[in-house]
This record gives C-alpha cells, sequence and structure tokens, in this order.
C-alpha cells in the first residue's frame, strides 16, 4: 500500500517551501466577506468558525483542512451559515479533505483508520423549507443565535457546492449530548450541489438531514458509529448513488428516516425522498453493532428507495412503523408514499425471506415487499472487507441479478437511467479521492466485474405447465436435451444470449418445445436473441471461425398440425420414441409461439445416430406460430428444415449450412416471404432441397404446396468445391411455387423436378401447374445460361417450364456478393434493373406483401445489426441506397487474360469527344465496381458500370448524344478504391 503515497509524499516535499499552516477562527470569515482557501496551504480550524451571512468561503481543488481536538464549546467546527455560501469543489484526483489536526492524510497508518471523535464536523445551513415547528429551528449542538438559525421559505436556496469532498474522524461533542454528524445540513435548499462527498469514520451519523429540498449523488458513508443517513423535518429531496458500510462492531442504522418532530407529524412539507441506486452494508451478519435494522422508517416518514442492494447486516431489514395517529408511516406506505420496490436484500441474520426481512408482526411492510419487487438474492458484491486489505469492491457481477428487473427511472432530469442496481455499475467511482482508498480498504482493480457464471438450464427446469423466463442480463447453458415440456411456456427477453454445451449423442445439448409447449422469443433488431456454442463470445467476432459448426445442437420446435407421414404423427428425428419427440395431429392454426430476431449459431452436432441436428427444426408446426426474422448461421446439417405443418414465415436468413439451406418435407403447407440463403465456398449443399412426402407416404394428405415470393439463394460461387449439384432439388411429389425471386452464383445447375415414382411425382405435378417456378432471374451458373442447363440434364419438362414461365437469365447486379469478413456482401440489387422488372402479381391474401423487386431485399437491407452475418463482419453496413442499373448507352468489353496489379482508371479517349469515347478501368481482384459520370454541379448523369466484376482489364464505350457540351467528372469506386478523372464534351 505505501507505493500508493510515493509520488504524492514526493510531491508535498518540492512544495513544502511553499506551504504554510493557516489557524481559522471565528473572525475570519465576517459577512459579506470572499475568502479563497488554496491548495498550497493547510488550514486549521480553531473552535467554532462560521462563515457568516453574505460570505462565500471557496476551497481549492486538493486543499486539506483540518480541525483542533477541542470538546464542547472549544470544538472545532465549521458552519456554514444561512445566507452563508461555501465552494468547495474538489476533484477525483484533487479531493478537499476536512479531517483532525492528528491526521497526516499522506500516511495511511498514522491514525486508525476507523478513529473518531478528533474533531467536530461541516455543519451547512440553509432558507428551504422545514416542518418543524414555526418553519425554522436551531441545529444541534450550536447555541441559539441567528447564525445557528435554519428553515424558511425559499426551497431553491444556494448554499453553495460540495464536489468531490471527504470528511474524516470528526464527531466530537460540540454540545451537551450532541456529538456532531460528519455532514449537517439543515434547511438546505435545490440550489445548493452536493456531490461525491463521503464522510468516513465519524462518531455520530455520516450524513444528517433537517428539512430542506437539496438533491444529492454520489454519497459515501463509511465506519460512522450512529446512523449512516439519518432524514429529519420534511426533508424533500431526490438522491442516487449512496453507498453505506458499517464496522464490524460500531454502527446503527444504515438509514434512520424521520418525517418530522413528533410535535409536528402533520405538518406540512411532509417528507418525501425518492432514493435510487443505494448499496448498504451493515456490519456483516455476526456484527456487533447496536442496530436491529436497516431501516428505520418513523414518524410519518415517506419517499422511495428503488433499484437499490442491501444487507450484510446482523438483524432485520426494515421497519415501517405505526406509533403515531393519524398517519405513520405504515399508513403512508399503505397509500402509495412509502415505496421500496425493485430491491435486493441479501445476508440479514434474521433470515432472507421477505416475510423476515421485515421487522416481526410487521406484516404491511413484508406484505408490501413482496408486491414491489423486492428480491432475496445475492448480488454478488466483487468484495465485502472493512480491513486495511483491498478487499472492499461493492460492485455487483455483472450480467446477475443486479441487472435484472429494474423500475423505471423518472425523467426529470435528475436521475440517471443506469442498467444496474446498486451505488456501482462497472465503474468504481469511489476510487482516488475517498479515505476508503487512501486507507487501503477499496480495491484498486480497475477491471470490469466478473460476468455471473450461466445459469444452466437442464431437462428438470421446464416441466409440465411451468412458465420459465429468461433475460438478457443473465447468460444461459443448455446442458444436454432440454424439453418445454407440453403445456409449459419458455419466455426469452429480447438481448438474450443462450448457449449450448458441446457434448455429442444423448449428451448433445439441444432446446426442444414440445408438442403443446410454447416459446416466445421475441427479440427485436437491436436486441437479437441468440442461440450459440458455449465457446462463442458474441461480442468478440474472433474467437470463434465464423464458419465453425458442430458446437452444439439446435432448436426443435414441435406441433400439433397436420402432416403426411403415415399414422398422422412423427417422432423427430434424433430424439428418443417418447410422447415428447412426438409431432404432427390434426390442428392446422396450432400455437407454438414465436421467434422474432433470433440468430442461431455454429450448431448441428449429432444428437443421435447419423443425425446431425438442423440449426431450426420445425415438426407440425401449426399456422398460429410466428417465425419471422430468423437466422441459422453456420450449421453442420440444413439450416431450417419443415416436417410437415402449415406454419407461414417471413424474413430468414440460412448461412454457410453444410447440408441445405431451406429442407421441406412430409407435406408442408405453407406461405412463405424474404428468405435468403448463401452457401460457402468449400461447403454446403442444395439451397433448396424440397420433398413431398416420406417415399412410402407420396400420396397421402396434406399433399405439399409452399408459395415462396422473393427468395434470393446464392450457392458457394460458379467455382465453389460444395457437394450439391443444382439449386433446388424438388422431389417425392413435392408442389409448391417460387416467383419473383433470384437464384444464382451456383457451380451446377439451376433445378431438378424428378420424375422418379408413379402415379405423380414432381414433373407431373408442375405439368398440372401444382409446381410453378415464374418471373425468377436465375445467373452465374457453372452448367451453363440456356434453360436446358438450368435446368438438370435431360428434364426437358423443367426447361420449358422454365422458358414458359417469364424466366430471365440475367445479372441481377448484386451490390456485393462475398463469404469472408471483409464487409462486402450486399444482395440488395441495382435499382432500375432486371429485379425490378417483369415481376408477377402478389396475392391479395393478408400475408404476402406486394414490393416492386424481385429477391429477398430491395433498398432495405434488413439483415443489418441482429444477424450474424453482421456481427462477424461479412455483410455490409451500407446504408446507402443501391446504385442504377446500367445504361443501355454504354457497351462494355473485358480483357480477363489480363489481371492487373493495382486498380486503375484510364483517361477517356479521345478526349474532348463528341458524342463518343472510351474508359478503361483495371480491377486486380473480384469486387463491387461502380462508374458513374457527374456534371459539373455534382448531379450523377449517368451510370456506366454498377455490380460485381472479375479481375480485368475493362473497356467502357459510351455514347453521350443526349448531354450538353461541357466538362464532366467520372468516378471508378472498386471496394474501397476511389478514383476521379475531368473529361470534356464538345458539340
Amino acid at each position: 500500500m505505501k507505493l500508493r503515497y510515493v509520488f504524492l509524499i514526493m510531491m508535498m516535499c518540492v512544495v513544502s517551501a511553499f506551504a504554510a499552516d493557516i489557524t481559522v477562527t471565528d473572525a475570519d470569515i465576517p459577512n459579506d466577506a470572499v475568502v479563497n482557501w488554496t491548495a498550497d496551504n493547510t488550514y486549521f480550524l480553531d473552535g467554532r468558525v462560521f462563515v457568516n451571512p453574505g460570505a462565500t468561503l471557496n476551497i481549492e481543488a486538493g486543499t486539506v483542512i483540518k480541525g483542533r481536538q477541542g470538546t464542547g464549546e472549544d470544538a472545532s467546527v465549521l458552519v456554514v451559515a444561512r445566507g452563508g455560501v461555501i465552494n468547495a469543489i474538489g476533484t477525483a484526483d484533487a479531493p478537499i479533505i476536512f479531517t483532525s489536526e492528528l491526521d497526516d492524510v499522506n500516511d495511511p497508518v498514522d491514525v486508525a483508520f476507523d478513529a473518531v471523535e478528533l474533531w467536530g464536523g461541516l455543519i451547512i445551513l440553509g432558507a428551504a423549507p422545514i416542518n418543524a415547528t414555526g418553519g425554522e429551528n436551531n441545529i444541534e449542538g450550536i447555541p441559539a443565535e441567528e447564525r445557528g438559525m435554519y428553515g424558511g421559505t425559499d426551497s431553491e436556496d444556494n448554499s453553495g457546492t460540495l464536489k468531490y469532498v471527504s470528511i474524516r474522524h470528526g464527531g466530537i461533542e460540540i454540545g451537551e449530548g450532541n456529538e456532531i454528524n460528519g455532514l449537517t445540513m439543515g434547511g438546505v435548499g435545490s440550489g445548493t450541489t452536493i456531490e461525491y462527498v463521503e464522510v468516513f469514520s465519524n462518531k455520530d451519523d455520516g450524513f444528517e438531514w433537517f428539512g430542506g429540498t437539496v438533491n444529492c449523488k454520489h454519497l459515501i458513508s463509511a465506519f460512522c458509529r450512529d446512523d449512516a443517513f439519518d432524514i429529519d423535518e420534511g426533508l424533500n429531496s431526490k438522491m442516487q448513488y449512496l453507498f453505506a458500510i458499517q464496522g464490524e462492531t460500531t454502527g446503527d442504522h444504515c438509514g434512520e428516516h424521520d418525517g418530522a418532530p413528533d410535535s409536528a407529524l402533520e405538518n406540512e412539507p411532509k417528507a418525501y425522498v425518492e432514493v435510487y441506486n443505494a448499496t448498504y452494508l451493515g456490519g456483516g451478519m455476526a456484527s456487533q453493532s447496536e442496530g436491529t435494522r436497516i431501516f428505520r422508517l418513523r414518524e410519518n416518514w415517506g419517499g422511495e428507495y428503488k433499484n437499490s442492494i442491501f444487507g450484510d447486516y446482523n438483524g432485520y431489514g426494515v421497519t415501517a412503523e405505526n406509533k403515531y395517529s393519524p398517519t405513520d408511516v405504515k399508513d403512508r406506505m399503505e397509500a402509495g408514499e412509502v415505496i421500496l420496490a425493485n430491491n435486493i436484500w441479501f445476508n440479514l441474520s434474521a433470515g432472507v425471506d421477505l416475510s423476515v426481512v421485515a421487522k416481526s408482526g410487521e406484516t404491511w411492510t413484508s406484505d408490501h415487499l413482496a408486491v414491489m419487487d423486492n428480491i432475496t438474492a445475492d448480488p454478488e458484491l466483487q468484495g465485502i472487507s472493512r480491513t486495511q486489505d483491498g478487499g472492499l469492491d461493492p460492485r455487483p457481477a455483472t450480467g446477475g441479478v443486479a441487472y435484472q428487473d429494474l423500475a423505471a427511472y423518472p425523467e426529470d432530469g435528475f436521475f440517471e437511467a443506469v442498467d444496474y442496481k446498486g451505488a456501482f455499475g462497472e465503474d468504481n467511482w469511489a476510487k482516488g479521492w475517498t479515505a476508503l482508498y487512501s486507507y487501503g480498504i477499496l480495491g484498486e482493480s480497475d477491471a470490469a466485474p466478473a460476468a455471473v457464471a450461466p445459469i444452466a438450464i437442464t431437462d428438470e427446469h421446464i416441466g409440465d405447465g411451468a412458465v420459465f423466463n429468461a433475460y438478457a442480463e443473465n447468460d444461459y447453458l443448455l446442458d444436454g436435451r432440454v424439453f418445454v415440456n407440453p403445456g409449459a411456456t419458455l419466455n426469452i427477453e429480447a438481448g438474450t444470449v443462450i448457449k449450448g454445451r458441446q457434448g455429442t449423442g444423448e449428451d448433445a445439448s439441444v432446446l426442444v418445445v414440445a408438442r403443446g409447449g410454447v416459446i416466445n422469443a421475441i427479440g427485436t433488431a437491436d436486441a437479437p436473441i441468440i442461440f450459440t456454442s458455449e465457446l462463442d463470445d458474441v461480442n468478440d467476432p474472433v474467437d470463434v471461425a465464423f464458419d465453425a459448426v458442430e458446437l452444439w445442437g439446435g432448436l426443435i420446435i414441435l406441433g400439433a398440425a397436420p402432416i403426411n407421414a403415415t399414422g398422422g404423427e412423427n417422432n423427430i428425428e434424433g430424439i428418443p420414441a417418447e410422447e415428447r419427440g412426438m409431432y404432427g395431429g390434426t390442428d392446422s392454426e396450432d400455437n407454438s409461439g414465436t421467434l422474432k430476431y433470433v440468430s442461431i449459431r455454429h450448431g448441428g452436432i449429432e444428437i443421435g445416430e447419423g443425425n446431425e441436428i438442423n440449426g431450426l427444426t420445425m415438426g407440425g408446426v401449426g399456422s398460429g406460430t410466428t417465425i419471422e426474422y430468423v437466422e441459422v448461421f453456420s450449421n453442420k446439417d440444413d439450416g431450417f428444415e419443415w416436417f410437415g405443418g402449415t406454419v407461414n414465415c417471413k424474413h430468414l436468413i440460412s448461412a454457410f449450412c453444410r447440408d441445405d439451406a431451406f429442407d421441406i418435407d412430409e407435406g408442408l403447407n405453407s406461405k412463405m416471404q424474404y428468405l435468403f440463403a448463401i452457401q460457402g465456398e468449400t461447403t454446403g449443399d442444395h439451397c433448396g432441397e424440397h420433398d413431398g412426402a416420406p417415399d412410402s407416404a407420396l400420396e397421402n394428405e396434406p399433399k405439399a404446396y409452399v408459395e415462396v415470393y422473393n427468395a434470393t439463394y446464392l450457392g458457394g460461387g460458379m467455382a465453389s468445391q460444395s457437394e450439391g449439384t443444382r439449386i433446388f432439388r424438388l422431389r417425392e411429389n413435392w408442389g409448391g411455387e417460387y416467383k419473383n425471386s433470384i437464384f444464382g452464383d451456383y457451380n451446377g445447375y439451376g433445378v431438378t423436378a424428378e420424375n422418379k415414382y408413379s402415379p405423380t411425382d414432381v414433373k407431373d405435378r408442375m405439368e398440372a401447374g401444382e409446381v410453378i417456378l415464374a418471373n425468377n432471374i436465375w445467373f452465374n451458373l457453372s452448367a451453363g445460361s440456356t434453360w436446358d442447363k438450368v435446368a438438370k440434364d435431360g428434364e426437358t419438362w423443367t426447361a420449358e417450364h422454365l422458358e414458359a414461365n417469364n424466366n430471365l437469365y440475367e445479372d441481377p447486379q448484386l451490390v456485393g456478393i462475398s463469404r469472408t469478413q471483409d464487409g462486402t456482401l450486399d444482395p440488395r440489387p441495382a435499382l432500375n434493373g432486371p429485379a425490378q422488372a417483369n415481376l408477377i402479381a402478389y396475392p391479395e391474401d393478408g400475408f404476402f406483401e406486394a414490393v416492386d423487386y424481385k429477391g429477398a431485399f430491395g433498398t432495405d437491407n434488413w439483415a443489418q445489426g441482429w444477424t450474424a452475418l453482421y456481427s462477424y463482419g461479412i455483410l455490409s453496413e451500407s446504408q446507402d441506397t443501391p446504385g442504377d442499373y446500367v445504361e443501355e448507352g454504354a457497351v462494355e468489353t473485358v480483357d480477363a487474360g489480363f489481371v492487373p496489379t493495382t486498380f486503375e482508371l484510364g483517361q477517356n479517349y479521345p478526349n474532348p469527344f463528341n458524342p463518343e469515347t472510351q474508359i478503361r478501368f483495371a480491377l486486380p481482384n473480384r469486387v463491387h465496381v461502380s462508374l458513374d459520370v457527374y456534371n459539373a454541379l455534382g448531379q450523377k448523369v449517368a451510370s456506366l458500370v454498377n455490380g460485381m466484376r472479375d479481375a480485368g482489364q475493362y473497356t467502357i464505350t459510351w455514347n453521350a448524344a443526349q448531354l450538353q457540351s461541357g466538362m464532366y467528372v467520372y468516378q471508378l469506386n472498386a471496394g474501397s478504391n476511389v478514383i476521379t478523372k475531368k473529361m470534356l464534351l464538345t458539340k
């Protein structure tokens, strides 16, 4: 601990030649004077010293004021009289210290840290209202004279500022039976600022207010012999961030709060004090202090304590007294004028059940605590210590109970809306300037508080009929197969992260919503719900490779909607044959809950022999269920798989899954819009593997029929090494529609519509108008660009269908395609291009939205923010509107055999030109390119290139016949490279 003081001691030696010890008496701050105390001196209070009415005392940051030890009338005390002003404005690095003449503030062992009664203290008196009879009073311990009076009618009275002030080792008796408090405030008004003030080791109370309206923040009362915070005479105030800690053998209540003197209980103003974010610690459950409860609320007190932490006390939590009539604290509590809400109570020797947190027999108090969202729980403070071992750290564990179930904060300009209970969050604001710190009691750590251990969820937790709530403040860890049992409900708050252990087989972690169970996982775009592996820190985009798979299981939802497997129900693959693994039924509108803004990452571990689990499996899920904005990212098996059911879906993403992106079976009847798939360069099978039924039940009802509008399915690139040979494999009597969609960038064919089974298979349903692929764009297929190559070899029926149903083979000019963490994936198509033309009409059924583009995206990139694609840095962050489609006036040629080493933009030729010119540019690698022309006013007049381009040297021949003569600028944007040149059109 000595190293902490080396610098201060050295500085004291440097300035000692200039410093002075100045004795201050009551004659030194007369009426209307302005007195300045500076940090290069030490000031010694000699007896009672008043800042007289009209006078101002300014104290510089870093100043030390010491009190002589005399008792009674000779006791040293600084009194700011009514009408006087004190401005003691320290800083966190240079606090102002009030202490005893015996205390060398640079030596942590010359005076025992818990020594008290070595001088008096600080008193501030003001003219704000109090409810003592007559509206004013004489402060205790000061003779009855005008300078000892306080109270009045000025609620906004200003007695000055205390900021970063530490008041130490006081409490000597200044009047018969009156030890002085560390900081006494009588009738102090709201114009006064009291922030970052500590009272340390005082013989009487730490802080005491006698009426007034002063608001306070960041107060510390440590090791005071009586109460930490004492209130009386009608205080009306707001306070936030209050910390109290008592010694092991001393101290009374942390809060003794009286409404009025017992002779003035009904006087106005009635006491009302709002406190948020307090942490009150007693002397330990085995302490020998005098108090029997943390709070003693009495004599008609009113007010609030919310979002606070109370405990480590040898006694009860609170007494709300019922001694006086017509009203006392009990009555005000029942009238809603005393509110103890959303607080944590812990380590009380009387017991930690809310029924005994209140003192015995106070049923009104225990009932109040129970209904006001108080809890008894360990707040997991980082450390509680009352010795010089550096072990005190009152910050609660990050993500623990102190970060849950907070009461809302008033929007009044005073209270700060923080996300934790108690006086401290991640920042230990008591460090540096306090005696707690300089005496070596408070820890020095700057590290963020430890995160709470994840809450393990096993199959015991969500039993039949249970309601389990998962909150964003916690991390949850699935331990093995966890079922949401029939009749049970799992509610997951926006922003919650749920992780799975990695075990395999029967030990694999998987969440199964059984038939009759409900899951409500409702995230937001700003706070998605994430399912991932225990190995994945979702805030670190490099701790787990973005394409890592098989790190846990996945999510399964089972419902009671129709399927066409024989018998009308089935057991989901990988789950033992038991009732909880069954799905299917007769309720088409069955409701299994809601998934919205949910990202499911890094799953697919084997959960049964030969059965890797899909990211999201849906068995017999009904149309009452909501599935919107759901992503499956880097899964070992399929992204999404449906086994029958009737659930409708919107805004689905399957990215980098090792098998199929969207897999359908067992008679799914559904509507879907906005589906996006992208595969990796070396992995992935089909984007859509769609089966009508098990091969033993091909003619069973219900027949599969799935309507999909606005899908964008991208393979792994034309040179990918994935296993699939076509984007779509339609088989086993599947039926349905894909319309207004974009498919491509795939090493293989576009689609197979199989003709394997009789009497009907996909071919037959296609010819009967029950399989429709219409008004779609196909591009970048390695098999070729003609319809007989988009369809797999020999499927004349598929090729003829594609040609007859307004499909196009054309570049949709997506803004960017990428499968790496370079932030260039942007699957929005260029404006005014093929993706905005030749659309088929949308059904007017209340589900499908009639948009003006093909593919999953228009101008809005709805995958931004909430997806793993975004957080891993694959998806572009650009909010810019996609560029225009390349104009017909530009003719592009490319020499792909020449691969440049740099990005280049050549000078147009000829220049000047009329009306045609050529522009050359060179690309060393594949990148998104835009080449635009601007007039002298900066207005874009032509878009010559807009889309992905491979490495090579390009020539654009442009005819500007439609433009007037003048100077023009042409600009190449290629990735992060921007090159601009000028050209002159002369006519």
